[in-house]
């Protein structure tokens, strides 16, 4: 008994070395990239005036089949552009495609090398009918209040349009010539599908592209580190995002009148169908861009956290519960399922002929939209309810190499602009969608990333009311793709 508790004790004590030694060698990670500033000269007041113009013009994307955008405010804000950014119109080749999406070619000294594209959208959602008196200034004012720049598309997404060319037109200014060309790639219906920047790609395409040294778009930004569970503040650099697919679930009876009804309605069916689906998610899964960004955290989380991180081959179960206690924690480790939609019936007395719900699944890379349609057949195992997709759709995007010479332009150009104590620039699994998907299958440099620092709450504003952008922040992405521009000639 003896020799089996001196055993136990040293099994515990080699345990707890072992942990410890792990902690204390992994949690240093790798260094923070030595990186000076560089000031950058912004004509900030018609910089901010331009941007708050853009807002005004509304290039609303609507649902198909609901209202056709206004075409004539698309043009108006491509003439504003024109005014607005002489040097970019006299020395690069604009180009209208599909109809309302714009192509900038700024052709580079050695047209040999990989080219870079700049993504971006100029269309924005309507404004909720109802919530308009929601709106401390209106949404398409374009008002520069209490340091904020207000209105549709301030965070989703002519602020990625506007700066990307007042970068272009302060590098034009000051004289630099790319030694790659650079692509401004704009689409005019990112919110409802993108077939403009599917029709940029394949005129690029049509030309006989390379493969991109780097593709930019929208997508993560500088938040505070509790939006993530972390200390400091992060740069969240999307190198994937998830698929898009929504299931319609429906329900066929015969009906009849409500004084003799069956065991189950049509809607009970669908409903007892929904309920099995809800209790049985997906599995929950740490690998990917969602580990490689809790590895680059790892150092800025508290003692027990960073303990758990170095030693997932014990702590890993524990470590995906406790990111799992949070919906956004959640969401970037499974696929989830969302009912959106839900129809049936006619009259309070009469039993429902059909009823129907959607389900909405973003789909984690390692999952296809066959296999989650799979999942959810299985899940419901009754073959009186019928599943069909329905509406736009696409696979989970490849994820880009974060060890790549893209990423690290953009992490130098950010610290070049931007500094904030312990800030980590770190891969993520985007959980919306974004245009880049559509290069993400040639080029492992497509990133989504808007350098612009944002409060927690700003994420629920780019769809919702409110939406706003510090002017101090859109600076920052001015002088990020300032520094950009110029750092693609080291890729």
């Amino acid at each position: 008994m003896k020799k089996l508790t001196l055993g136990l004790v040293g099994l515990v004590v080699a345990l707890v070395v072992a942990v410890a030694g792990n902690t204390a060698r992994l949690t240093r990670g790798a260094a923070i990239p030595a990186v000076a500033p560089v000031v950058v000269a912004v004509d900030s007041a018609g910089a901010i005036a331009r941007l708050a113009s853009a807002v005004r013009f509304p290039t609303v994307s609507y649902e198909e089949g609901t209202r056709v955008p206004d075409s004539a405010a698309f043009r108006a804000l491509h003439e504003h552009l024109r005014v607005g950014f002489p040097l970019v119109h006299e020395r690069l080749t604009r180009e209208t495609i599909a109809g309302l999406s714009l192509l900038y070619t700024w052709r580079g000294a050695d047209t040999s090398l990989a080219p870079v594209v700049l993504m971006g959208h100029f269309d924005v959602v309507p404004v909720v009918p109802g919530t308009e008196s929601h709106w401390t200034q209106p949404p398409f004012g374009g008002v520069v209040a209490d340091d904020h720049i207000w209105g549709r598309g301030t965070l989703d997404d002519k602020v990625s349009v506007m700066a990307a060319l007042e970068g272009a037109e302060g590098a034009l200014r000051a004289g630099f010539q790319p030694k790659r060309t650079i692509y401004f790639a704009f689409g005019h219906d990112e919110e409802v599908g993108g077939s403009g920047a599917r029709a940029l790609k394949a005129a690029l395409i049509a030309r006989g592209i390379k493969p991109p040294a780097l593709v930019l778009d929208e997508g993560g930004a500088i938040l505070p580190g509790e939006v993530v569970g972390a200390r400091g503040t992060v740069a969240l650099v999307g190198v994937s995002e998830k698929g898009f697919l929504s299931l319609q679930l429906s329900v066929r009876a015969v009906g009849g009148h409500s004084s003799t009804p069956p065991p189950h309605t049509a809607i009970g069916r669908l409903a007892a169908a929904i309920t099995r689906l809800e209790a049985s998610p997906f599995p929950l899964v740490l690998e990917g861009p969602t580990l490689e960004m809790m590895m680059r955290l790892r150092g800025t989380l508290p003692l027990a956290q960073r303990v758990a991180l170095s030693n997932l081959w014990l702590f890993e179960p524990l470590v995906i519960k406790g990111m799992a206690a949070k919906p956004a924690g959640a969401a970037v480790l499974r696929t989830t399922i969302a009912v959106t939609l839900v129809s049936g019936g006619v009259k309070a007395n009469v039993l429902p002929i059909e009823a129907s719900a959607t389900v909405n699944l973003r789909i984690r890379p390692g999952e296809s939209m066959a296999s989650v349609t799979a999942y959810v057949e299985r899940t419901i195992a009754d073959t009186g309810v019928t599943v069909r997709a329905v509406g736009f759709r696409t696979e989970p995007s490849p994820v880009s190499d974060a060890k790549g010479l893209g990423f690290a332009v953009i992490e130098r150009s950010l610290r070049e602009v931007y500094s904030a104590p312990g800030l980590v620039v770190t891969p993520y699994m985007g959980t919306g969608g974004t245009d880049a998907r559509i290069w993400s299958n040639i080029s492992t440099q497509t990133f989504r990333f808007l350098a612009v620092p944002m409060p927690a709450d700003a994420l629920s504003r780019a769809h919702g009311s409110n939406e706003r952008l510090s002017v101090g922040g859109y600076l920052t992405a001015v002088r990020f793709y300032d520094r950009l521009l110029r750092n693609t000639d080291a890729l």
